[in-house]
C-alpha cells in the first residue's frame, strides 16, 4: 500500500470557510518518500500526476481507480477496500486533529514481478471448470507464512446484519448460510487459539448497504451490513470502514460489505462456470472490516487477503496463519 503524504496550503486562508476548504483540497501525492510541499489552491485538485495521476479531489471528497470517499471529519477516516478479480483497489483517506489529510492507496496493480502473468493463465482455465478446484495456492505455505498488513484500525464488537436484497437466484437461498461461515471463518485456523473478537449475526435488514454502485463509500450509519449491490468496475466485494480516534486508538464506528451481481457467485463446488465463490470474498471482505490489509499476490499467495480471486476456486475458504497472526495482534486470544 502507498502512502500518499499530506501538505498544507501555501496561503492563508481569509475565513474559517476558506480554510476548511483549503485544508480539504490539500491532498498530495508521494510515491511513498518524502518530496517539497507543493503550493495548493482551493480551485483545483492538488494531484502529483508524474507520481499517481489517478488520484484526484475536488476539495471534498478523493477518488482512485473509480472509488470515491468524502474527506472526513478531523480525527476520523474511512477506507473503501474490495477484493477483485485482477488487482487491488484500495483507498484509505484519513484526517488528523490538526487537519492534514493523509490519502492511501495500493501501490500496484496485481504484481509488479511478472509473476501475474501466469497467474492470470491460470485464472482462465479454471474459470471454465465444471467443478470448482479447492486447490489453495502455495498451499504448503498455508500454516507456515505469517505475513500481514494492517490497517491500524480496531473494530469494538461485530454485530452484523444481512440484507438479501437482490441477491442472485443462483445462490438466493443458500446465501446467507456462505455468508455466516465466511464471517465465522475470521475467529481461528491452523490449530491456532480463537481470536478474542467473536462475530454475533443480528438477522436480516432492510437497511441498505451503504455502497455505491461504483464501490464508493457513501454514508455511515453505525450499523454493520453485508449485502449485494449491482456494481460496476472489477470488484467482487467492496468494504468500507469508518474509523475515529477514540482515546488515542483508532476505532470502527461502521463497516459495511457489498456484494456485486455484476458477476457470478456459487456456493456449492458443482457446475462452476466463470463463477467466483462466495464464501470465500465474505472471509477477504471481514478482513477488511477487522482492520486487515492486502499483501502481495505473488509473495504470499496462500493467504486470504491477497487482492485478487480465481474464478471458480473455494481454496480460500479459511484463514492463512499470516491472516490468523494479523487478526490476533490486533484482537488478542482466547
Amino acid at each position: 500500500m502507498r502512502n500518499l503524504l499530506p501538505f498544507r496550503s501555501a496561503s492563508a486562508p481569509a475565513s474559517t470557510v476558506a480554510a476548511l476548504a483549503a485544508v480539504t483540497a490539500a491532498v498530495a501525492v508521494s510515491a511513498g518518500i518524502a518530496t517539497a510541499p507543493a503550493a495548493f489552491t482551493t480551485a483545483a485538485p492538488a494531484v502529483d500526476s508524474a507520481v499517481d495521476s489517478t488520484v484526484t479531489n475536488d476539495g471534498q471528497s478523493v477518488s482512485y481507480q473509480g472509488l470515491t470517499v468524502r474527506v472526513p471529519a478531523v480525527g476520523e477516516g474511512v477506507q473503501a477496500a474490495a477484493q477483485s478479480t485482477s488487482g487491488d483497489i484500495s483507498l484509505t483517506v484519513t484526517r488528523g486533529a490538526d487537519g492534514k489529510v493523509v490519502v492511501k492507496t495500493d501501490a500496484h496493480t496485481h504484481d509488479e514481478d511478472g509473476e501475474h502473468a501466469d497467474e492470470h493463465a491460470d485464472e482462465e482455465s479454471a474459470a471454465q471448470a465444471a467443478t470448482a478446484s479447492s486447490a489453495r495456492p502455495s498451499a504448503a505455505k498455508t500454516c507456515t507464512d505469517k505475513a500481514y498488513a494492517l490497517a491500524g484500525w480496531k473494530l469494538p464488537s461485530f454485530k452484523w446484519y444481512y440484507n438479501p436484497a437482490g441477491a442472485p437466484a443462483s445462490v438466493r437461498s443458500t446465501a446467507a448460510s456462505a455468508i455466516s461461515a465466511g464471517t465465522s471463518a475470521l475467529v481461528k485456523t491452523c490449530g491456532q487459539k480463537s481470536i478474542r473478537l467473536a462475530p454475533s449475526y443480528a438477522g436480516q435488514t432492510s437497511a441498505g448497504v451503504q455502497v455505491g454502485k461504483a464501490g464508493n463509500c457513501t454514508g455511515n450509519d453505525g450499523r454493520n451490513v453485508i449485502g449485494w449491490r449491482a456494481g460496476s468496475g472489477r470488484w467482487l466485494g467492496m468494504t468500507c470502514t469508518y474509523f475515529k480516534t477514540i482515546n488515542g486508538k483508532k476505532t470502527v464506528t461502521g463497516t459495511d460489505t457489498a456484494l456485486n451481481t455484476q458477476y457470478k457467485f456459487f456456493t456449492a463446488t458443482k457446475n462452476c462456470t466463470n463463477a467466483y465463490d462466495l464464501q470465500s470474498v465474505v472471509l477477504h471482505e471481514r478482513g477488511h472490516s477487522l482492520g486487515l490489509n492486502h499483501v502481495s499476490q505473488s509473495a504470499h499467495a496462500s493467504a486470504v487477503m491477497t487482492p485478487a480471486l480465481s474464478a471458480c476456486s473455494v481454496g480460500k475458504r479459511t484463514l492463512g496463519l499470516g491472516d490468523y497472526k494479523g487478526l490476533a495482534a490486533t484482537y488478542g486470544v482466547r
